[in-house]
């Protein structure tokens, strides 16, 4: 399920997918880039004493220095994420950034695995 996610955003800030956390402090930002981190995977139905899917909780931050792309860009990965049948929790939310030259937008994902 995580390939899933990384593949559509992939799509949005190629080469620029990073796990929340992992850009080194040393380093300078890229222009734009995106980040993602599991919140929880939990079991979701069962059927004779089996897990027949998973609830999968992910979040996923749009990082630009370009503030018009963040206005924009994160509206055109939640349609895609959509499409691929993650659950939108809401629009999202305004994200600070640890550099002054970024803005960031965060958005929560629910998706259903049927195993």
């Amino acid at each position: 399920m995580k390939q899933t996610l990384i593949n559509i955003l992939e799509l949005y800030a190629p080469n620029n997918v990073f796990l929340q956390g992992t850009l080194n402090d040393d380093d300078a930002y890229p222009d734009s880039f995106i980040t993602f981190w599991t919140n929880y995977t939990d079991d979701n139905m069962h059927l004779d004493d089996d897990v027949v899917s998973v609830d999968w909780q992910f979040t996923v931050n749009f990082y630009s220095c370009d503030p018009s792309l963040v206005n924009t860009k994160p509206a055109a990965i939640r349609m895609a994420l959509k499409a691929a049948g993650f659950i939108p929790q809401g629009k999202g939310n305004d994200l600070p950034s640890d550099r002054p030259t970024h803005t960031g937008w965060t958005m929560d994902f629910l998706y259903t695995e049927y195993l």
